[in-house]
């Protein structure tokens, strides 16, 4: 247990608890599918979970880079989307509520920091990245994310 009597691990943070009041709902609209040119200024993760009456549901998150830095609040923004539409929306950092924990969302100026599904039981997991996106495989990748060991030894032997 952690000094405050949260379970270990479990972000309590004044920046994640000041977060998850900033959430606003969402108006419904569709995801937009990723698009090459949106490599450096979009990323779109996603988590699949079982509800407890054994159906599926799917969680991405959205956050536009590039959006940051030209708005005049200059934190950014992320989206929540439920299997494909839009429920909530934030500005960064980011604390959305669901089912059975919390998604949060840091950024930095360099990309994402953090964006982890963290259970009510304190266990943090991490998003999978959209296979299109420069966090996940990019295009006319083999599926390996960018940053894994095997794309660095493959960029190391072409040279």
């Amino acid at each position: 247990m952690g000094r405050d009597g949260t379970p270990e691990g479990r972000r309590t943070s004044w920046t994640m608890r000041r977060a998850a009041r900033r959430v606003k709902p969402g108006d419904g609209h569709p995801l937009k599918p990723f698009r090459w040119w949106q490599l450096l200024s979009r990323a779109l993760l996603h988590l699949e979970l079982v509800r407890a009456d054994g159906g599926g549901v799917t969680y991405t998150v959205d956050v536009h880079y590039l959006q940051g830095m030209s708005a005049d609040d200059s934190d950014g923004r992320a989206d929540l989307y439920v299997d494909g539409r839009h429920r909530a929306a934030s500005r960064l950092p980011a604390a959305f509520p669901v089912e059975g924990g919390t998604i949060e969302v840091v950024a930095t100026t360099f990309g994402l920091r953090r964006c982890h599904y963290v259970t009510d039981a304190g266990t943090a997991h991490q998003l999978v990245p959209d296979p299109a996106s420069a966090e996940g495989a990019g295009p006319g990748s083999t599926g390996r994310g960018r940053g894994s060991a095997a794309w660095s030894a493959r960029a190391r032997s072409s040279c």
